[in-house]
């Protein structure tokens, strides 16, 4: 989907592993990055990109996973404290997430990195909106994204 939501802005996305991506900046061989702020900051990408955008375009969460099995073998009472200590872990780690970002923006802007605030996405959304979200539900049905689209509302 990034592929093609970026070919659709106009740019020739060129997927590489992270571990090629700061000697590919480095020599220009690509013009820029799509990373998290964590990743810009620890793979030390400021030194050879001088620009960061901050889009919000996307959000990866770290998710709690367990067997069903295993779960399911538990009382219903350790079932509850399971999920209640796991929404209470993702709010912290949201929590946590932004003021590390905060941080993170501050020490960007001190190493001279042009830090970009006030990004304008609705015109990237109206371009590339219909047609990811075509190809999303073609590959993953229609259902999840009629929750998406519920809890966004």
């Amino acid at each position: 989907m990034y592929i093609q939501a970026f070919s659709l802005l106009g740019a020739n996305p060129v997927p590489m592993p992270l571990s090629e991506l700061y000697t590919a900046l480095e020599t220009r061989a690509v013009d820029a990055q799509e990373h998290p702020i964590g990743i810009f900051w620890s793979a030390k990408l400021y030194e050879v990109q001088k620009h960061l955008s901050l889009t919000n375009h996307g959000y990866t969460p770290l998710i709690v996973v367990m067997n069903k099995a295993k779960f399911d073998s538990f009382s219903p009472e350790l079932q509850q404290a399971i999920l209640d200590a796991a929404k209470e872990a993702g709010n912290y780690q949201r929590q946590l997430n932004l003021e590390n970002e905060k941080e993170i923006i501050a020490k960007l802007q001190k190493a001279g990195i042009q830090v970009i605030e006030e990004v304008d996405n609705k015109p990237f959304k109206a371009i590339i909106e219909a047609d990811v979200r075509k190809a999303f539900i073609e590959k993953n049905g229609s259902e999840l994204v009629e929750k998406i689209d519920g809890l966004a509302k």
